[in-house]
């Protein structure tokens, strides 16, 4: 036992030399570490929040089985479940916070740092096992002793939901039998099409959480790349895990607002889970299509797959919007039959988002359909000649670096005579308003994302931001929330270039 101990001492002792300086400076990407700095005031980073993709809680027993305390904290992944780095704060049994713990998790091995008030820090290393939901760990800090974890955690490639509601969801393979399918010559073909639904559950409600998506899907994703990604596993879209739930029964008798959301050409609805998740978070039904033809895949129950066509110009564009029309029809229909949806959907509050092509579906629909309130493109093109005059709905244009004038977005700048917002954010790209970005921090850390041709801004900070719009512009114009949080984000990001009138 003391030779076990002294290999672990020396071990530890060599971590903390090796490892432990950059760990607690790079891995958590920010300075704010509290364990290597002379002013800590022994609380977590306040940066953790935007920099985790997990939650972890447990409780902490000594070698003899008693319960004396437990941790609670957040996580981030690195290229695979198994691997990452927490922070943490450790409570005692009567839960009053005594001190910090941060570490380092890989392939089921831990290492790290705990600071106590008022004591020196001291290292520990350990293993641990788990599922997908809970874990157990065992940690040894030498010359004082061994003691047991048990709990929970909740963690994903995606960022960590904001708001007060956890998400539901519920798919749809629907058939428009009045409409034939203009991409194709056989007469008995109808529109059909993807609608997944997306819908506020009570914080905690149970239910399994969804695949990100299904293999054919990631195939397509995969074959996107502009380079090679040899290192990624075919399974690598398992690592993702949404925060959403399947068919768990509804929040409450509350209603909340509608939004559709339309996705860009050679797209999928999938790649955009982060942003959809968490504007539902926050008190939303969120109706996102699969358009067939439109999006790079799109993969039927009975396992037929269609891929994208050539752009066909008003074949292409009308068929989003018809499909845009369909769903907002069924949706009320659902409101009275569902079994989950009936009564929750307000009706009186709709909005419409999308990406590029689902950004000038965006803008048609929201001139077209009188039902919509309130439109938000995502680096969206404009075909003016489908808004041909102004429309009486607010309107904010989210772009990526240089297009503030391009793609339309004067034309629908100087067109609008209602509150219209232009939103320019530095350092990013048209392709950076997905998850993508994100994954390939996890998947391919090494290759600079600017070359995957992502940009200079952090994944992260751009899906924050692009959030930050989504949730303030639909809080003011479908839930009569104050305009100044609308106006205040510009204030907390430099990369942002905002106008508005």
């Amino acid at each position: 036992m003391v030779k076990r101990i002294w290999l672990v001492l020396i071990l530890s002792l060599f971590l903390m030399s090796t490892s432990v300086s950059s760990f607690a400076y790079s891995s958590f990407t920010h300075e704010h570490t509290c364990y290597q700095s002379s002013s800590c005031d022994d609380t977590l980073s306040k940066d953790l929040y935007e920099w985790a993709d997990g939650t972890f809680t447990g409780e902490i027993s000594d070698d003899s089985g008693e319960v004396i305390g437990s941790i609670s904290g957040y996580l981030q992944q690195k290229r695979n479940p198994n691997q990452g780095v927490f922070q943490g704060t450790i409570y005692d049994a009567s839960d009053v916070e005594i001190g910090l713990i941060q570490g380092r998790f890989h392939n089921n091995q831990l290492f790290g740092i705990i600071k106590e008030h008022e004591k020196t820090p001291r290292i520990y290393v350990g293993s641990f096992t788990g599922n997908s939901s809970d874990f157990s760990a065992e940690i040894i800090i030498p010359f004082e002793g061994s003691y047991s974890i048990k709990g929970h955690h909740t963690d994903s490639f995606l960022p960590l939901l904001t708001g007060v509601y956890d998400v539901g969801i519920k798919s749809y393979h629907l058939i428009d039998t009045n409409r034939l399918e203009r991409f194709t010559e056989d007469p008995d073909d109808y529109r059909e099409l993807i609608l997944q639904i997306w819908y506020p559950v009570s914080m905690g409600t149970p239910g399994e959480r969804i695949s990100y998506m299904d293999r054919p899907t990631f195939g397509w994703l995969f074959n996107r790349s502009p380079v090679p990604l040899v290192t990624i596993p075919d399974t690598a879209y398992e690592f993702v895990r949404p925060y959403s739930k399947q068919m768990p029964e509804r929040a409450s008798s509350e209603q909340f607002p509608v939004i559709i959301f339309s996705h860009g050409y050679d797209g999928v609805y999938q790649i955009y889970t982060s942003l959809i998740e968490d504007l539902v978070s926050h008190g939303y039904i969120v109706a996102s299509i699969n358009h067939p033809y439109i999006a790079g895949i799109t993969v039927f129950p009975d396992g037929r797959e269609i891929f994208v066509a050539p752009v066909q110009e008003n074949i292409s564009i009308e068929s989003v919007v018809s499909d845009v029309t369909f769903v907002l029809d069924y949706l009320s229909i659902l409101d009275e039959t569902d079994s989950v949806l009936a009564g929750i959907m307000d009706f009186d509050h709709i909005g419409m988002y999308g990406h590029s092509f689902g950004g000038a579906a965006t803008a048609i629909c929201c001139y077209e359909d009188e039902r919509i309130d309130a439109g938000l493109t995502l680096d969206g093109v404009v075909y003016e000649d489908r808004v041909p005059v102004d429309f009486n709905k607010p309107f904010l244009m989210l772009l990526a670096e240089g297009h503030r004038i391009s793609m339309g977005s004067t034309y629908l700048w100087d067109l609008l005579d209602s509150d219209v917002y232009r939103v320019e954010v530095t350092g990013s790209t048209h392709y950076g308003y997905t998850d993508v970005g994100l994954l390939l921090h996890h998947f391919v850390p090494l290759i600079p994302q600017k070359i995957l041709g992502f940009g200079t801004i952090d994944a992260k900070r751009l899906v924050t931001i692009t959030k930050s719009y989504e949730i303030a512009f639909f809080d003011t114009y479908l839930k009569n929330a104050s305009i100044e949080s609308l106006y205040d984000i510009a204030d907390e990001y430099d990369e942002i270039l905002f106008e508005y009138r």
